[in-house]
């Protein structure tokens, strides 16, 4: 993935000129958030569901400088048999504790599940990339 950092993203704060959305997040929780969607990916798996977690490093290189790399929080990218990308699984932080946020491909509402909720999420998930609908 290339593109270029802007200014106010070089401190940390801001939003880069890449497209990517996401915060900066440390080493640690980058990891730690990378192994929760591995877990949810791996579920998939066994489901015959192919899934990608997407792992960024931003690394500014200039002549005569290395930038402190910075952490962007993984994503899980769910595709369905035609390859088509049906969802995209984020963590997001809650009052008390992290959430897979679920986003459809399209204009669908995302859905909110408490890790700890794993087996809700991963069914939703299983669902999405099969196309049944959601009943509501």
């Amino acid at each position: 993935m290339t593109g270029s950092i802007s200014p106010d993203r070089q401190e940390g704060g801001g939003k880069a000129d890449m497209g990517i959305t996401s915060d900066v997040v440390s080493q640690s929780t980058a990891a730690y958030y990378g192994t929760l969607l591995g877990g949810l990916n791996d579920g998939l798996r066994k489901h015959g569901i192919r899934g990608l977690v997407v792992r960024v490093i931003r690394l500014r290189l200039l002549f005569d400088d290395l930038g402190i790399p910075g952490y962007v929080s993984p994503e899980l990218e769910v595709r369905g048999a035609d390859n088509r990308l049906r969802v995209t699984v984020t963590i997001v932080t809650g009052k008390s504790e992290p959430a897979y946020c679920v986003r459809p491909a399209g204009d669908a509402p995302q859905f909110l599940f408490p890790v700890d909720e794993g087996r809700e999420a991963l069914a939703y998930l299983v669902g999405t990339a099969r196309d049944w609908q959601v009943a509501r």
